[in-house]
Order: structure tokens, then C-alpha cells, then sequence
């Protein structure tokens, strides 16, 4: 656009002013410039421009001189270098220009200069030394959620949870065997392993009135076994879930079932009528998984015994009677699920080279990791969830909608554990090689309730109890049991001073014939692996209900839909082995699972039905402790010898 006059007029101005600084500035910089200039050419002086540096030094003549220099002359008759020290596959002279076409030149042929010579060493394998791995995990929860609402003639929460423990010391009394130390120690010594082989050999029977065992040893033990029958498939936890915990309906049980209705906000601001008491719904979970992959090797050579013991012991203790209106609680689904299995995992390295594919030669060299002592590898687990929920509730449902929320709990331990280590292609044990596997369960419930007046609660099982153990002990790679050969023995009773000896003796063994190189460990003392897990999960959910009021009959009542589980698995990772041992091997498997479950759809006559804990109710009511409405089913503490489990209380 255009400017008026004065605008134009300022501008012009500006501009004029701007340029005229400019000339000035660029002068006066010339102006400098040149007389500088002029004055360089009147006195002679140098190029102001340029700098230049000056240093006069006065050097003696000869004493700068370079050095004399020139090649010494090659020997007239070349000599070949001495030979390594170290192992050698392959030594070759490299004459000359190693790069240059026939660089590899003949002896007869070597010209005058003779270049730098290249020796062609074997790589040698530096491996990190292999350690002992020890772990010790305790996770304990302790939960007391008794809850009061109104006035009543309550059971005392006190003796209830007294009833619980003692519930708990029936249980582990139960077991094929009490829980082994956790001394590592103890394990190194004969007479403790011995003890554990007697016991894992003769364990408890099921000889007491009421409990249902089942055993299963040796081979019998391998494969799935659910409550005492081999199944093709185990039994998945999340199919086995109550609807109250079941994943997908989880959000829609808390808002339709749990809640009233007019709580959910999708259905618009209309108002539904709902009653609903919930004193049960508890989640308890013990989970370890245990991965361990420490040492392995296809051929292993035992200079005493190679011992493996596995055993899983799985025990369910449950009394779920409810008096008044038994529907609440829907009785209680117990599971025990055990899972024992090899699978066959060739080592890969060897895979069309070993002795066994039929490839001929022997290593050419090999390292040692050598381990002056003993080499353990152990880890000691105990989880535990102690919790009561006992619920005391007498109240009059009058309201349009009622909600009462006292149980829903949710407690879970958690152990996730993965030890790798190294494989290697022969281990060396000069003492024992001890492999213990052990596995601990026990469940306890106690769900007698006291109900009167409420209807059950949501069709579908949704009110019913799950127990679960759930156990595994996979193992990758099978163990061939061979003699041991005679040099194999006189090459483990070499030590790191003979270490020429010990190299000479395995790379002339026809049984490594077609491995390129070996990895051996060589341990002087014991090979010791264990792994020790307890899972307890114990929980009292005794309530008490008492509804009344015009809504009292109609109000959904959720007692139940406790769920207990308590998952162990153990994936012992490694490779087919040939294990040779001086003193011979020695293995055993055991499945032990024992119930002692109290519901009142079992068909049993009531002087034989679990009559360890009839008594101890006998004996709580005789103590005073009466409740309000039908009478309810109680337990008391008794003394027990661990000893004889439960005999000592039966008549």
C-alpha cells in the first residue's frame, strides 16, 4: 500500500541516516587499515597480518643427528619357533605377507628376508565359575475381619478362631511326613537321608476313622492325578471358580448380585428394590513357581551315591454344615491336583556328533570349572495365609434396598523364582549327588453357619466353597543309571596338580568320541539340590445371621463363595544325562492326599462321619458356648500326637 507524504517523507529520513553511520564506520575501519599498511612499507616492517613465531636456538653440531638405522641381516638358516605351552589344535608358520596370494610358503622355499612369523593359536574358553544358589522366601498374611452389626446371642469369635487352629494342627498332623530342616547341613549327612528315605518309604497310612488318603509311590505316581484318580487332563482353577470370582462376571456379580441395583447408574436414575447380606466371597491364594536350571551335563560321574527323592503331600481339611437355612452356604468342591512328570530333552550341542550318532574323534581340548567343596543349590519356601472372618449379623431389612458388604477379602502370596545356570559337558562329583523335590499343602475351612431367615444366594453354585491344591514337578531330561567305568574313576580322583593327567585321560575316552571340544565340572565335595515348599492357607468363615423385618425373607444371603488355593510348581530344567555312580542310585516318588471333609450331603452314618470333629464339637458345647436360634456345629481345640495323627481322639 501506498504512504502519505509524511509518512514517506520519515522514512526517507531514516533510511538516509542508517546509510550515512554505515559510511562512517566503514571509513574509519579503511582509514586504520591503510595506514597500517603505508607504515609496514616506510620501516620495513612484516606483514602486520600475518604472525609469525620466532626461536633462535643454538643446537651443537652432530649432537641431533638422526639415528642410524638398517635391517638385520636373516638368519642363514631359519629356525621354526618353539611350540605353545597351551592346548593346540593346529600350528601353522605364516611366511610374509600373510595377505599376499601363497603367503603360506614351503621351508625349502623361504626367500632372504624372512617377514614377522604368525602362530595359529586353539581360542581358549573362559567361563565364568559356577556357585552355590540359595534362597529362603517366608510370606506370611494374618487377617482378622470379625464383624458385628446389632445386637445378639453370638458364638464367640475368640473360640471359633481357637476351633480354626486347632482345625489347622489336625491338617498338618495329616501329612505323609512332618516338613523336612532347613538346615542345609542336615542334608549332607547320611544318617538325615536316610531318615527322610525311611519316612518318604513308609508313610503315614489312612488308617484313621473318617480321613480319606490316597498314596501313590513309584512309577504309580507319575502322571495327573486328581483326588486320588489318573485323569488325561488336570483341572483349570479359573473354570472351577464360584460365579461370585469368576473373571468375567466379576464386575456384574458386585453390581447385580452383591450390590442392589439401583447402585449401577447404567440402567438410568429409576430405582430397583434389592436386599442382599454378604459375610462370605473371601479370595485366598498361595502361588510359588519355582524354575530352576543351576548345572546339568549329558554325562555326569558320581563318585558316591546319586540320590532323588520326590514327594508331594497334599492335605484338605473342611467343615462347611450350616444350620437355618442351609442353602446359604451350598456346600464346598474340594480339588487336589498333582502333577509328576520327565520328558525326554537330548542335550542339542551333541545332536549329530556324540559317540552315540556315531562320529569319530576325540576332543581336541577342554576347560575345567573346579569347585573345592560343595555346590548347593536349595531353596526353602513357606507361604501362609491365617485369616478369620466371622461375621455376627441381627438386623431388621425394612428399607427399600439393603446392602450389607462383611466379607469379600482378598489375600494373595505370590513367589516367582528363576535360577539358570550353566551346562557343561561333564560333571565330576567326588562325594554324592542329592536331588530332594518336597511339596507341602494344607487347606482348612471352616464355613459352619448360623442362618435364619435370608434366601440363598445367586442360582448357579454361586454360594458354594472351592478348595484347591494344586501341585507339579516337571522335569526335562531323563536319566540313564550306568556303572562307572574304571578310568572314569581314576580321572575323578585326580586333582588340579595332575591337571595333565586329568586332560590326557578324558580326551582319550571313548565315551566323549566326537565332541570338538569339552566343559567339565569338576566338584571335589557333595552335589546338593533341594527344594522344600509349605503352602498353608487356613480360613475361618463361622457366621452368624440373624435377618428379620418385612424384607427378612426375601434377602439374598451370600455365606459362601470362599475360594482357597494353593499352587506349587517346580520346572527342573536340564538334559538327558547318563549318570554313572560309585555307590550306586537310588530314586523314589511319593503322592500323598488326605481329606477330611465334614458336609452335610455326605452319606455317612454321624457315629463314623469324621468323628475327630464331632468330638471336638461335642467338647466346645460343653463348655458353655450356646447361640442363638438352631444349634449351630462348633469345634474346640484338642491335643494331638503329630506322632499317630488322629487315633488318639477316636473311640
Amino acid at each position: 500500500m501506498s504512504l502519505d507524504s509524511i509518512t514517506e517523507t520519515i522514512a526517507h529520513f531514516i533510511g538516509t541516516f542508517q546509510l550515512t553511520m554505515e559510511q562512517a564506520i566503514l571509513r574509519q575501519q579503511y582509514e586504520e587499515f591503510t595506514a597500517l599498511r603505508r607504515l609496514a612499507e616506510v620501516e620495513g616492517l612484516e606483514d602486520p597480518i600475518r604472525i609469525v613465531v620466532k626461536a633462535d636456538l643454538d643446537l651443537k653440531p652432530k649432537d641431533y643427528d638422526p639415528l642410524p638405522y638398517r635391517f638385520p641381516e636373516p638368519p642363514a638358516d631359519p629356525q621354526l619357533p618353539l611350540p605353545p605351552a597351551g592346548p593346540m589344535l593346529e600350528s601353522s608358520i605364516q611366511i610374509g605377507d600373510p595377505l599376499a596370494p601363497g603367503g603360506f610358503v614351503p621351508q625349502s622355499e623361504l626367500p632372504i628376508s624372512v617377514g614377522p612369523q604368525f602362530l595359529m593359536l586353539q581360542p581358549q574358553v573362559v567361563s565364568d565359575l559356577i556357585g552355590s544358589a540359595v534362597t529362603y522366601t517366608f510370606q506370611t498374611l494374618v487377617l482378622r475381619d470379625n464383624d458385628t452389626v446389632g445386637a445378639g446371642d453370638f458364638r464367640d469369635a475368640a473360640m471359633l478362631t481357637a476351633q480354626a487352629e486347632a482345625a489347622l494342627d489336625v491338617a498338618q498332623s495329616l501329612h505323609a511326613m512332618a516338613v523336612p530342616s532347613l538346615a542345609i547341613p542336615d542334608y549332607m549327612t547320611p544318617e538325615y537321608m536316610d531318615t527322610l528315605v525311611e519316612q518318604i518309604t513308609t508313610p503315614m497310612n489312612g488308617s484313621v476313622q473318617g480321613v480319606t488318603v490316597h498314596q501313590f509311590q513309584g512309577e504309580d505316581a507319575e502322571g495327573i492325578i486328581v483326588n486320588g484318580q489318573h485323569v488325561s487332563e488336570a483341572p483349570v482353577w479359573s473354570d472351577l471358580l464360584p460365579a461370585y470370582h469368576q473373571p468375567e462376571e466379576a464386575e456384574e456379580n458386585l453390581v447385580s448380585q452383591s450390590y442392589p441395583a439401583e447402585w449401577s447408574q447404567s440402567e438410568g436414575p429409576e430405582s430397583h428394590e434389592g436386599h442382599t447380606v454378604v459375610t462370605g466371597g473371601n479370595l485366598a491364594i498361595n502361588e510359588v513357581a519355582l524354575n530352576v536350571g543351576w548345572v546339568d551335563a549329558p554325562f555326569i560321574a558320581v563318585g558316591g551315591q546319586a540320590i532323588s527323592l520326590t514327594m508331594i503331600s497334599q492335605v484338605a481339611l473342611v467343615s462347611d454344615v450350616d444350620v437355618g437355612n442351609t442353602g446359604s452356604g451350598a456346600g464346598t468342591n474340594v480339588v487336589q491336583s498333582a502333577q509328576i512328570e520327565t520328558e525326554a530333552n537330548p542335550a542339542p550341542w551333541l545332536a549329530g556328533t556324540s559317540a552315540v550318532a556315531g562320529a569319530a574323534g576325540q576332543p581336541s581340548f577342554l576347560t575345567v570349572d573346579w569347585i573345592h567343596g560343595d555346590l548347593v543349590v536349595a531353596n526353602f519356601l513357606k507361604q501362609v495365609i491365617n485369616a478369620t472372618d466371622i461375621d455376627h449379623i441381627q438386623t431388621e431389612i425394612s428399607a427399600s434396598s439393603t446392602m450389607y458388604a462383611m466379607g469379600g477379602n482378598q489375600m494373595v502370596n505370590v513367589a516367582d523364582i528363576v535360577q539358570l545356570g550353566s551346562y557343561y559337558d561333564l560333571i565330576m562329583i567326588g562325594g554324592d549327588m542329592i536331588s530332594v523335590d518336597m511339596l507341602f499343602q494344607t487347606l482348612v475351612l471352616m464355613d459352619d453357619d448360623v442362618v435364619s431367615g435370608g434366601l440363598a444366594g445367586p442360582a448357579g453354585g454361586a454360594n458354594e466353597n472351592l478348595l484347591m491344591n494344586q501341585a507339579s514337578v516337571m522335569t526335562n531330561g531323563l536319566d540313564l543309571q550306568e556303572a562307572l567305568e574304571e578310568n572314569m574313576a581314576e580321572a575323578m580322583a585326580l586333582n588340579e596338580m595332575n591337571m595333565a593327567a586329568l586332560e590326557d585321560a578324558l580326551l582319550n575316552d571313548p565315551m566323549f568320541a566326537g565332541m570338538e571340544q569339552m566343559r567339565v565340572l569338576k566338584i571335589d565335595g557333595n552335589l546338593l539340590q533341594v527344594n522344600i515348599l509349605e503352602q498353608v492357607t487356613m480360613l475361618a468363615d463361622q457366621d452368624d445371621i440373624f435377618l428379620s423385618g418385612p424384607h427378612g425373607a426375601s434377602t439374598e444371603v451370600v455365606a459362601g463363595s470362599n475360594a482357597m488355593l494353593n499352587a506349587a510348581n517346580i520346572n527342573k530344567l536340564g538334559v538327558d544325562s547318563v549318570v554313572m555312580a560309585g555307590q550306586g542310585a537310588y530314586s523314589e516318588l511319593l503322592l500323598h492326599q488326605a481329606s477330611l471333609i465334614d458336609l452335610p450331603e455326605n452319606e455317612i452314618s454321624p457315629e463314623f462321619a469324621n468323628e475327630a470333629i464331632a468330638i471336638l464339637m461335642e467338647e466346645a458345647m460343653t463348655a458353655g458356648q450356646a447361640v442363638s436360634g438352631p444349634t449351630a456345629p462348633v469345634l474346640t481345640p484338642e491335643d494331638l500326637d503329630a506322632n499317630v495323627g488322629m487315633q488318639s481322639i477316636l473311640t
